[in-house]
């Protein structure tokens, strides 16, 4: 996968977050290997943040596993009230 790796990232978290109040992929470095996901999900209440970023991982574990992503570093947090 190389220039629309992006978009498959950000499709395969929206599959597996469809209640997710922000979700944002970015190509850190333009070569298609290195990502940065920002997730706000309800589903995340209560959760600690290693388990968050669990569920990011095998969310894209095939792609993870694969070697098409390279680097990825995980933002993820429970929406504000009122932005969902």
């Amino acid at each position: 996968m190389a220039a629309m790796e992006a978009e498959i990232i950000r499709a395969a978290l929206a599959d597996a977050f469809p209640d997710a109040a922000e979700l944002e992929v970015e190509d850190r470095t333009g070569g298609g290997d290195h990502f940065q996901v920002t997730l706000a999900d309800p589903g995340f209440d209560g959760v600690p943040l290693l388990d968050q970023h669990r569920r990011v991982n095998d969310a894209l574990g095939p792609m993870l596993r694969d070697g098409s992503i390279h680097e990825l570093r995980i933002r993820t947090r429970v929406p504000t009230k009122g932005t969902s």
